[in-house]
């Protein structure tokens, strides 16, 4: 035998991809899927609020740990932490685990923190099968419906493996005092124990870029999705509008337009034969986010729009988390190429 194969049991990093019924009994943290731990939950996304300030948000969960919450808003003219997130919760929450209800409150830090005069804003998340609340005390409060399906995929490495799924939630509410709205991404992570997810190598190495978007069309419509590209045959991608699904795919094309900075100026994705176009939102440079990371890290708040689509956008966001130089190196920059 010649050329170059697998070794037994390996599949490299290539996805299997598909929708799935978002419901809670099924993603019991107990559970294992495909031989694995849950090791992390996060809760994020984008907002606009009744002055027009776009807000991003994400609070990250392994076990009833959480380290905090990542609130921030491009009020300075890029994506930057808001002082009194540094105030939210942190440390052990108490959980509530029912087949279909889940919650997360009665912080620990929370409660001790008024015996030390300093402050912090109580946390509250609620989620049942159809609806999604979550409270931060005055920072913020949020409620929505759950939009539809959800993406999963499963990367079956012989060492490596990875199981990921997302789901889409629509919210209005109150943020830093003004009326808001957009979404809310639930993901699950599972992945071999041991390591935290920017020790895998999927964030070491693997990923080029990652997305989940969500827009409000002019005729009411919802649409969101996720867009995954990564090396060595990982990536994988689902659109879906009005609760149905659009386009899938688990062979994502992809071409970027990189800025001097590395930070994206528009993309073009093609899901199944389906094209979306990707535009970076002004003032969407994440900073403080991006700081806190390392391996050539990026994240960006872009627009994401169905190409042919002319139906006005009320509110559009895309969280998209990237690696510059992964980009350049695998020959996606037409910049680079020019």
């Amino acid at each position: 035998m010649s050329g170059s194969h697998p070794r037994y049991g390996d599949f490299s990093f290539q996805a299997v991809v598909d929708t799935y019924d978002p419901k809670l009994r099924d993603l019991h943290p107990g559970d294992l899927r495909h031989g694995l731990t849950l090791q992390s939950q996060y809760l994020y996304g984008g907002l606009r609020d009744s002055d027009g300030k776009t807000w991003m948000l994400e609070r990250k969960f392994c076990g009833p740990m959480t380290g905090g919450l990542w609130m921030m808003s491009n009020e300075s003219g890029h994506i930057a932490l808001h002082p009194q997130a540094l105030n939210a919760s942190r440390g052990e929450a108490l959980r509530l685990i029912e087949p279909d209800r889940r919650r997360w409150t009665n912080h620990l830090m929370h409660k001790l923190a008024p015996q030390f005069g300093i402050t912090s804003h109580p946390m509250s998340i609620e989620l049942d099968d159809e609806h999604l609340v979550w409270n931060e005390g005055e920072l913020f409060e949020l409620s929505g419906p759950l939009q539809g399906p959800g993406f999963q995929h499963y990367m079956p490495a012989r060492d490596e493996p990875l199981f990921y799924t997302t789901q889409i939630y629509w919210v209005t509410g109150v943020i830093d005092g003004k009326a808001c709205e957009g979404f809310i991404g639930l993901d699950h992570g599972y992945f071999a124990a041991g390591q935290e997810w920017k020790e895998y190598r999927y964030f070491t190495d693997l990923e080029l870029a990652w997305g989940v978007f969500a827009n409000k069309l002019g005729d009411g419509t919802i649409e969101y999705g996720v867009l995954v590209k990564g090396r060595q045959g990982w990536s994988g991608a689902a659109t879906f509008a009005n609760g149905e699904l659009v386009a899938k795919t688990d062979r994502v094309g992809v071409e970027f337009e990189l800025d001097s900075d590395g930070f994206i100026v528009d993309a073009e994705y093609d899901i199944d034969g389906v094209r979306y176009s990707m535009v970076g939102a002004e003032g969407g440079r994440f900073t403080s986010f991006a700081e806190a990371r390392w391996a050539g890290y990026q994240s960006q708040s872009v627009i994401v729009r169905c190409v042919g689509d002319d139906r006005p956008l009320d509110s559009g966001f895309c969280w998209i988390e990237f690696f510059p130089e992964r980009i350049r190196a695998e020959g996606l920059d037409t910049r680079g190429r020019g």
